[in-house]
């Protein structure tokens, strides 16, 4: 399984009060692309996460792995294929088994190559998801690290609200 060219870092907090941020991410003049309603299927795999996101705006499969550096998580991806065909979303189910669906709603942010995210839980839970993306080799690892940390301190995130990014933890 080789990686894609695929550079990311990723932080997620546990917040309280998405509105705040909002708010900060328009002073910042971030671009909201819009609300996404997804449902993330997590299939089993020996390596990774596994997972086809089904939402109104991103609709993806992606087998990617985390792995924690400094209290961010650097992203390997083996497959990201936007908007997968019915054939793609038959040959992932007849190949793989269903272990989880997670539903939320994503409120999305781009502030030129970093990604915000505004999840809502069903259950009432909420969080903030800073990616730091690199699909052109622009920017080094440590770069991309320090770009993510740098809007956490300007969303006036603190450091001790930080948990692992995924929803799923299988």
């Amino acid at each position: 399984m080789q990686p894609l060219d695929y550079k990311d870092y990723t932080l997620k907090a546990r917040v309280a009060d998405l509105d705040r941020f909002h708010e900060r991410l328009h002073v910042l003049s971030a671009t909201f692309v819009g609300t996404d309603h997804q449902r993330d299927h997590y299939f089993s795999t020996t390596k990774g996460k596994l997972k086809w996101r089904q939402g109104t705006i991103e609709n993806l499969i992606t087998h990617y792995e985390r792995i924690v550096e400094q209290g961010a998580e650097r992203t390997i991806v083996y497959r990201y294929d936007l908007y997968p065909t019915p054939e793609d979303l038959d040959e992932l189910r007849q190949s793989s088994k269903l272990i989880q669906v997670i539903e939320k709603t994503r409120h999305i942010y781009l502030l030129n190559h970093l990604k915000v995210h505004l999840d809502q839980l069903p259950s009432g839970d909420q969080f903030v998801e800073i990616e730091a993306i690199d699909r052109t080799n622009q920017f080094t690892q440590a770069e991309l690290m320090l770009h993510c940390t740098s809007l956490l301190e300007k969303l006036g995130i603190p450091p001790e609200t930080l948990i692992p990014t995924g929803y799923f933890s299988g």
